[in-house]
């Protein structure tokens, strides 16, 4: 195969009859041109597109790659890769790659392990903000796809990148992008973000290629050095720009050895068939339900880790600290439901007995994000301070596998303040209302299926809870009776963010607009008060990627809309059911408190 410059791709592209049918539309809706719109296109195909050579490949292989990587050790579900390369090699079909996104290390992590079996290098599509010296100058060549981190009201440069993408389907490439949109900055999945993907599915109704196989992948890590600094930016702080002096930082930063990274595959499946020719459905709602569907994919295979156990024990105490014993307290019984959900847990293997515990919490010591106090009659842990967003983001990469359980949680507690009448019907509405306020946060699944999946968890905290309610048994009993309670461990930074949301929105006039950035800067500045006078307990609350969530959710429930009739009590409601539902967890807290102190006085 002859290998083309990129100067030589950029005019391949330019020089297609679609790229020139499709200029003069874009360049009329721009308002400019035909000759000004084709300028402005060759100069953004030769900034974005790439090529493969050996040469740079290899620089990133020994240089750029290992500099990101050397800091981990892989875990990866090779029979699952093996099994993708199968069909890459029969099916003959573009792969897509759709990773989570943690860390600067992700894409050179995949590269590295896709290049260890000889799969063909991917196209990465990323941002621009990593197109400085060396990593622009290496990428570029050796399959880096750089672009402006937002486009969305340009037209021409759309155009460029969407044919540029399809060049690269219709070429047989396998692709690499990251649908969060950018590094998650609380450690669970963020909502996806539709432009790539929607030029994905333009190019096979365009007939670029009979059909694409999208890769759902789950990238976990046990530590990430880069969490500090996003939990600040999470909290206010300016976002520091990466260029030469920032990747001589970061660079230093991963001589330390952080444990392991954690890679799996999802299912893959075709793109063809989620969306048919011929499908009479918005494109839209094909791409929400293709998105879902990926991110669903990639839930399913993330691991349980260790780090993520531990801190979901450490978290949402009150900042109390913690013997080795109440910490294994709480990991056993996590460690006995993981099994009984048949959860995926090959990285809780070294965890099992207080030793295990020890060593976790130690090497979280190590990193700072937790502190041990010895000099008392026990060795004690806690959260050190201002790390709490740290911790909250380990404990986030497995959160999605309990969030049903602290919904079946909350319900009861909400559905045993009104006695045991109606107990069920009660507490199934408290789920879908918990189920739609954090439609934002989390990947529920369709309603039927969302309702069995609930059924499971109550079944798995009482086998026989739905004969006992119809008897009239106390649902606060049941509560009490459970082998373990953590919707105070899950859910309340969630909650607490809304509300501050709610809360603020409230005090809005409703007969203007709410400038987005000015707003959040507020609920920042708010947040930071509640948390410190206690009228909010979980500092990682306080996260501007939460907050913007609220708001899509408030937007979403035409909250948003100035004028809009009813609007102060609609956002009235909205504050006292962010509210209610705060009380809500913190009254499972205080239970679980009550309980667990109990035990140690019987004891």
């Amino acid at each position: 195969m002859t290998f083309m410059t990129r100067r030589a791709v950029a005019q391949a592209v330019l020089d297609s009859q679609r790229f020139e049918a499709e200029l003069v539309a874009a360049a009329k809706k721009a308002g400019k041109s035909p000759a000004e719109a084709r300028q402005e296109a060759e100069v953004a195909l030769r900034e974005m597109v790439s090529v493969q050579d050996p040469f740079f490949g290899m620089l990133i292989d020994r240089g750029l790659g290992p500099l990101h990587t050397r800091a981990w050790s892989f875990d990866v579900d090779w029979a699952a890769l093996k099994r993708l390369q199968e069909h890459q090699e029969n099916a003959n079909k573009s792969l897509v790659f759709l990773p989570t996104h943690r860390s600067y290390a992700d894409p050179f992590i995949l590269m590295k392990i896709l290049q260890s079996i000889h799969m063909p290098r991917n196209y990465v599509l990323g941002g621009d903000n990593l197109g400085f010296f060396p990593i622009g100058t290496i990428g570029r060549r050796a399959g880096g796809v750089f672009m402006r981190r937002s486009f969305k009201d340009d037209e021409v440069y759309k155009l460029a990148v969407r044919e540029y993408m399809r060049y690269l389907v219709a070429s047989g490439a396998s692709l690499e992008w990251y649908m969060e949109g950018g590094r998650s900055r609380t450690g669970k999945l963020r909502p996806p973000r539709y432009g790539l993907l929607r030029y994905l599915v333009e190019a096979i109704d365009s007939g670029a290629a009979e059909d694409i196989l999208l890769v759902p992948v789950s990238i976990t890590y046990d530590q990430l050095n880069e969490i500090a600094k996003m939990a600040a930016e999470e909290a206010g702080a300016a976002k520091r720009k990466e260029g030469i002096r920032w990747l001589a930082g970061y660079a230093q930063s991963q001589n330390r050895k952080l444990g392991k990274a954690y890679v799996r595959f999802g299912e893959p499946f075709s793109l063809r068939k989620a969306h048919p020719r011929g499908d009479n459905q918005p494109l839209r709602w094909t791409l929400d339900k293709v998105a879902f569907e990926v991110f669903q994919r990639i839930n399913r295979v993330t691991p349980v880790t260790a780090p993520a156990l531990v801190t979901l024990a450490l978290l949402g105490v009150h900042d109390h600290a913690q013997t080795l014993q109440e910490v294994l307290d709480v990991v056993e019984p996590l460690l006995a439901y993981a099994a009984q959900r048949n959860l995926p847990a090959t990285a809780l293997g070294g965890l099992p007995g207080a030793s295990g515990v020890e060593t976790v919490l130690d090497t979280l010591v190590q990193a700072g994000v937790v502190g041990r106090h010895d000099g008392g009659l026990a060795p004690v842990f806690y959260i050190e301070p201002g790390k709490h967003s740290v911790a909250a983001f380990y404990r986030n990469s497995a959160i999605h596998w309990f969030v049903n359980r602290a919904i079946v949680e909350l319900g009861l507690m909400v559905a045993s303040r009104d006695g045991p009448d109606q107990a069920i019907d009660r507490g199934w509405r408290q789920a879908l209302a918990l189920r739609d306020l954090l439609k934002f946060e989390f990947f529920f699944s369709e309603k039927p299926v969302f309702q069995e999946e609930i059924q499971a968890e109550a079944s798995l905290l009482d086998p026989q809870m739905r004969e006992h309610l119809a008897e009239g048994r106390a649902t606060l009993s049941l509560l009490e009776q459970a082998p373990f309670l953590i919707a105070h461990r899950v859910l309340p930074a969630f909650l607490e963010a809304y509300f501050i949301v709610a809360d603020r929105l409230a005090a809005q006039p409703c007969d203007a607009a709410v400038d987005e950035p000015t707003f959040l800067s507020h609920c920042i500045a708010v947040g930071r008060q509640y948390v410190l006078q206690k009228r909010l307990r979980n500092p990682e609350c306080v996260s501007r990627e939460l907050f913007t969530n609220a708001l899509a959710l408030a937007a979403n429930r035409g909250l948003m809309q100035p004028g809009a009739e009813d609007l102060a009590e609609k956002r009235r409601r909205f504050a006292q059911e962010t509210a209610a539902a705060v009380a809500g967890v913190a009254a499972i807290g205080e239970l679980d408190y009550r309980l667990r102190h109990a035990v140690e006085r019987l004891a």
